[in-house]
């Protein structure tokens, strides 16, 4: 589940059933990600991150413009999972 405030905050609840590790975002395309830095996200927990427009003031806007929520499941697998900007 991805919600997104006016302020251009996302949070992205876990719905999984193990702890998600090394949680972390990445945005391709216009704008400009908030700090993320590595975090073990619990079941139930939320992640977050703000993304700021880039000249044209909304990232989310832009079509060419994909954020990425990176984790490593406990095996040592990378996951990769895209949310939608819009």
């Amino acid at each position: 589940m991805s919600l997104r405030s006016a302020t251009g905050a996302i949070e992205v609840e876990h719905c999984g059933e193990r702890p998600a590790h090394s949680v972390r975002f990445a945005l391709a395309g216009a704008g400009v990600l908030g700090l993320s830095l590595p975090a073990t996200v619990l079941p139930g927990e939320r992640a977050r991150v703000i993304v700021r427009g880039g000249a044209a003031g909304d990232c989310a806007a832009a079509p060419n413009a994909m954020l990425m929520l990176r984790w490593f499941e406990p095996d040592g697998r990378e996951f990769l999972w895209p949310v939608a900007l819009e």
